[in-house]
């Protein structure tokens, strides 16, 4: 029997340990068939969205290539796989661990670690795949200390030797939201406006999506106020959030629910 996927925010954990899975692999190819390449997506928190970034993870990284059949064959993607499957190289950051300190250089700090471990995990991962002139520009990228500069350093590095890349963030917004949370609105402020670290760090990807160092870009959170609030209006990518054709990306439909309770049912799990 399914065992019922509560907090489980990984897709291969999931398809591997038998967990009750709803196939939401149907909106990958509404994803690629929209104009932008460069989406945003909010949604409450517990709604699945880890989960579906994950999904898309597994789908586009080269490294999964010899995986997809025991990933997706069941899915409908799957039976429909696009062009682009597993042919990026995944960048991510999940800004959800992220602690906001005592104040905004203590904040500052653990953004700036969480930007080069991820990079780090970045070569240490692609190490065998990445072209030579790439992978000998990690030492000086990884010597800075600044979040801002080592993702712009990183950015014109992997277009220079043409590396095509998937930037994936997860819940953006958790590391500002808990900075209204535990501090003030002024701290918030100072982070998120004219010159604080957390709006020179979206600049940075706005410039990578205009020049096309970043050839794909999906991120997730809660709230659309920190979206407005550090990339001048979201004018860098598309809030798909209110699109009707994707109101169902995450989270469970009546329909779904339906299915699943019959599935339990069946099982005698519920009687």
């Amino acid at each position: 029997m399914k065992k019922i996927p509560y907090g489980i925010g990984n897709y291969k954990l999931l398809k591997n340990d038998n967990y009750y899975f709803i196939d939401k692999t149907k909106f990958i190819k509404k994803i690629e068939n929209l104009g932008s390449r460069y989406l945003f997506f909010l949604r409450p928190r517990k709604f699945g969205k880890s989960l579906f970034l994950s999904m898309l993870e597994y789908y586009y990284d080269i490294l999964a290539k010899d995986e997809f059949e025991k990933l997706f064959s069941d899915t409908y993607i799957g039976k429909n796989p696009t062009p682009l499957k597993n042919s990026y190289f995944i960048l991510k950051f999940d800004f959800s661990g992220i602690p906001v300190g005592e104040g905004i250089e203590e904040a500052k700090e653990a953004f700036n670690q969480h930007i080069k471990n991820s990079l780090r995990s970045f070569f240490t991962v692609y190490a065998d795949y990445l072209p030579e002139g790439a992978k000998k520009r990690e030492e000086e990228i990884l010597s800075l200390s600044n979040a801002s500069t080592m993702l712009d350093t990183f950015i014109y590095s992997m277009k220079d030797y043409g590396v095509k890349y998937y930037l994936l963030i997860d819940e953006y917004d958790n590391f500002a939201n808990n900075i209204i949370a535990e501090h003030d609105r002024r701290t918030y402020k100072d982070i998120t406006h004219g010159g604080g670290f957390l709006r020179s760090f979206f600049a940075v990807i706005k410039n990578g999506t205009q020049n096309l160092s970043i050839d794909r870009l999906f991120v997730v959170g809660v709230s659309p106020l920190v979206l407005s609030d550090v990339t001048s209006g979201m004018n860098m990518g598309k809030n798909i959030s209110l699109l009707p054709q994707f109101s169902t990306m995450v989270g469970i439909t009546e329909e779904e629910l339906e299915e699943i309770m019959n599935y339990y049912i069946r099982e005698g799990k519920i009687q």
